[in-house]
């Protein structure tokens, strides 16, 4: 077959661009004509070419006719149901939380592929797509390429990785915690933890547990990990061969209202009691099995011949039209809020500027004020009368003693009291009484 694929971008080693690489290579060993349709080709392309897959950043660059068009993300995928016209299509969704990814409708779409089964269920009633029309492929893990499969010859494990998840500094803290207390090193890999690792399938092997979701999980078990799927404010359970079924519905990613645990030692130490080498040797052995590139790639053909032999059930120019009011509108209401959060930006600068402008000018007028007091005889009449103010202003930072000795010499081997010599030679000088005026009359002139 001829098969096109879509992909917004191909320059990042992960998600839907590793899928598209994996994918697509599979099927042109498998004897397919195939070449990828993407508007920001990046450094992927290069792996690409070398399996014999051609990319193209404009849609007129591909000089045949697909048999079949295999869609990852809206906006090409419509590009290419636009240019070839009739041609049927598979739209494959990872997840619909990112705008890029959630499903287009048009007639010549004659299959959606949901990564799960929770998937499947949501985008079924959000999109009112027929569920006749909705097929369920796994995340997979090339099997080739994540060859080595590490021994289960322990008696308990010891080292951990959180592997392809991005959690805030408190939470990793809290993972770190509970994975000490229960005699776990962990380890972290990814750009949140400046450790990205392009070759993963090289180290985890040396892990006894990872803390994955998706597409990861998968990878971590066909390496012989066992798998604690987590996610921010969510913690799962150990993946074992009695709820491998349950977890392959759920993407091996937790769900709210389906868990209410949270990270903590507790948590962990009850997740260990189910780990066992035998269950962990199991569970690879059916990943490696059923969630295989070969595996899913068998699944994918299967999708191309029942869209190839289905017949369009509507008009494609009207379908074309109502995407692009949608589209319209939802532009449209990204941009508003864009710009609103930009504005709204711009007016917490222009406030803090306002602020700062502010806080310069009270500065420069309390600097201006204690000096006029200080400098002024009357303010102090008598020795109790000088206590009270030396007080108040040395109470206030206004006049510091031992500072305006240290920065005017001078005064000092005069023997002079500091204070006094400021009132009656310092202020009319021009000399700084203090560290906080001294800043304050640094930042006014820089106003």
């Amino acid at each position: 077959m001829k098969i096109l694929l879509t992909q917004r971008k191909l320059d990042a080693f992960s998600g839907t661009e590793l899928v598209t690489l994996e994918l697509a290579s599979a099927l042109k060993r498998r004897g397919h004509d195939v070449c990828v349709y993407c508007p920001r080709p990046g450094r992927v392309c290069n792996l690409l070419a070398s399996n014999g897959v051609t990319t193209h950043k404009n849609i007129d660059g591909i000089t045949w006719r697909p048999d079949v068009i295999h869609g990852h993300h809206q906006l090409p995928t419509m590009v290419a149901l636009a240019a070839f016209q009739d041609v049927p299509a598979v739209y494959v969704c990872h997840g619909v939380r990112p705008w890029v990814e959630q499903p287009p409708l048009h007639p010549c779409i004659q299959v959606y592929i949901a990564v799960s089964e929770k998937l499947a269920s949501h985008i079924a009633a959000k999109y009112s797509i027929p569920e006749d029309r909705i097929a369920v492929i796994p995340n997979f893990a090339d099997t080739r390429r994540f060859s080595t499969v590490r021994s289960q010859n322990l008696d308990k494990p010891t080292k951990a990785v959180l592997f392809g998840q991005t959690f805030q500094a408190e939470e990793v803290q809290r993972l770190e915690d509970a994975c000490k207390a229960n005699g776990l090193v962990l380890d972290k890999i990814g750009a949140a933890y400046g450790n990205i690792r392009t070759n993963p399938e090289l180290l985890l092997p040396d892990y006894d547990i990872a803390f994955a979701v998706g597409r990861s999980a998968i990878e971590a078990m066909a390496c012989g990990c066992a798998v604690i799927p987590i996610m921010p404010h969510l913690a799962g359970s150990l993946v074992t061969p009695e709820n491998l079924f349950d977890w392959k519905q759920k993407n091996f990613s937790p769900r709210f209202f389906t868990t209410a645990d949270r990270i903590s030692p507790a948590w962990l130490k009850e997740q260990l009691t189910k780990w066992s080498a035998q269950g962990t040797e199991e569970v690879t052995d059916e990943i490696r099995r059923s969630f295989s590139l070969d595996t899913a790639t068998e699944c994918f053909e299967k999708q191309y011949i029942r869209a190839a032999k289905a017949s369009s059930k509507g008009n494609a120019h009207n379908a074309l039209t109502a995407y692009l009011e949608k589209l319209a509108f939802e532009v449209d209401e990204n941009w508003e809020i864009q710009q609103g959060v930009t504005q709204a930006q711009l007016r917490q600068a222009a406030a803090l500027k306002d602020q700062t402008a502010a806080l310069r000018q009270t500065k420069k007028q309390l600097h201006f004020l204690s000096n006029r007091i200080l400098s002024t005889p009357e303010a102090v009449k008598t020795d109790s009368d000088k206590t009270d103010w030396e007080k108040f202003f040395e109470a206030n930072g206004l006049f510091d003693r031992e500072w305006y000795l240290a920065t005017n010499p001078d005064v000092a081997e005069a023997g002079m009291d500091p204070l006094v010599h400021y009132i009656t030679y310092g202020a009319a000088e021009g000399r700084t009484p203090s560290p906080l005026q001294l800043a304050a009359t640094d930042e006014w002139s820089e106003s």
